[in-house]
């Protein structure tokens, strides 16, 4: 590196800070903007300008509105939003208690909230010992018609967020247990409601058992649910511990939010 790009008024320096407003002037405008428009703003030529908007896309930082020469904000910083409410969310206090569902549970635990009007993975507490289950990631938000934390997190919804999710996310058969008509998933939702407990065997994945209890604000309103997963024939044997545990550790977590 040169002796220009170590220090503070480096041309390095230059181009990330001006890259940054460029983030800055597109997400500012809900149209987005025109590359003339950016170098306006921001006192630069159009060849230069064109040169940091092309960094940009090639990383999704930025995209094209289709049919049109205005730039918008990219999946990437979508991405990056959601990772910011996670991190927001599973804070150091609450991946403990997560750790400790997992221990007590030796089985892997997951944190689940809302994200917008979807229902997603948070956090994940796992080990070589206990895995999570593959297809679960941060960010998933997928089946929670099959799941017991997206059961768990519907039946937070009243009838017409119920009805409004299923109109987006038609429920889909994953094994031959999954519950796809309206009016038993609906049924089901009226138990875990009255149980504050949701439990899914081999609806998600054959072989497979999920518990999951409530988060819940102050308030007493439901914003997120811990849940482990375990074997089927696991669960059929521990069912009483495995709620204990995931209970527990939605409570504490709850216990800590303002």
């Amino acid at each position: 590196m040169t002796a220009e790009g170590q220090n503070g008024d480096g041309s390095g320096n230059r181009s990330a800070e001006r890259v940054l407003r460029i983030l800055e002037l597109v997400g500012a405008s809900p149209s987005g903007a025109t590359a003339a428009e950016i170098a306006a703003a921001l006192g630069l030529n159009l060849s230069t300008t064109y040169r940091l908007l092309g960094t940009l896309a090639r990383q999704d930082y930025i995209g094209r509105q289709a049919g049109d020469h205005r730039y918008i904000l990219g999946r990437t910083v979508d991405t990056l939003g959601r990772a910011l409410r996670y991190q927001l969310v599973a804070t150091p206090a609450v991946r403990a208690v997560l750790r400790d569902v997992h221990a007590a549970a030796h089985a892997p635990a997951y944190l689940t909230v809302f994200r917008g009007d979807d229902i997603a993975v948070a956090h994940i507490e796992d080990s070589p010992g206990y895995p999570r289950i593959g297809q679960l990631h941060v960010g998933f938000a997928e089946a929670s018609h099959a799941t017991a934390f997206g059961k768990l997190m519907l039946a937070a919804k009243d009838d017409v967020g119920v009805a409004r999710f299923l109109e987006r996310h038609s429920p889909l058969a994953l094994t031959s247990h999954s519950v796809t008509d309206a009016t038993a998933l609906r049924e089901q939702l009226d138990e875990v409601r009255a149980q504050q407990l949701a439990v899914e065997v081999e609806e998600y994945m054959s072989q497979l058992a999920c518990i999951a209890a409530p988060v819940k604000a102050k308030s007493g309103k439901v914003i997120g649910a811990v849940s482990v997963s375990v074997s089927a024939a696991d669960f059929s044997h521990r069912a009483y511990d495995l709620e204990r545990a995931v209970r527990r550790g939605a409570w504490q977590i709850s216990s800590q939010i303002e």
